[in-house]
């Protein structure tokens, strides 16, 4: 899977979810979650590459390029589904965790923070 098909598969799973407002290159506005509102609405800082970057491991392989022990594909598949469910889940707890005027998530090691938007990573 190379990096925009896993970007748009991370989407649609996001888009079960969340309320998109439109994908724009730099993320995209998340107006509710679970059919609660985000109030404010947040800006979830994604693109491709750096959803890409999250994904990998510490060596920088992303899941779909790490072997199988079996070379089974399904099992590359669950590693990717089980990367971005946890991405999915974190975005969740950075939504409610937040402190007023963090209405910013960007991927970190190890999660998603809500950040000002003077904090956000150029």
């Amino acid at each position: 899977m190379n990096d925009q098909e896993r970007y748009d598969r991370f989407l649609s799973a996001l888009g079960f979810r969340a309320n998109l407002d439109g994908t724009p290159a730099d993320g995209v506005d998340l107006t509710n979650l679970d059919g609660e509102p985000v109030d404010p609405a947040v800006r979830l800082h994604v693109c491709p590459q750096r959803l890409a970057r999250h994904v990998s491991d510490d060596e920088g392989v992303a899941p779909s390029a790490r072997p199988s022990l079996d070379d089974d594909p399904d099992a590359l598949d669950d590693a990717e589904a089980a990367s971005l469910q946890s991405l999915l889940a974190q975005i969740e707890e950075a939504i409610l965790v937040r402190e007023p005027g963090h209405d910013h998530l960007v991927l970190v090691d190890g999660g998603v923070r809500a950040v000002a938007a003077d904090q956000v990573p150029a």
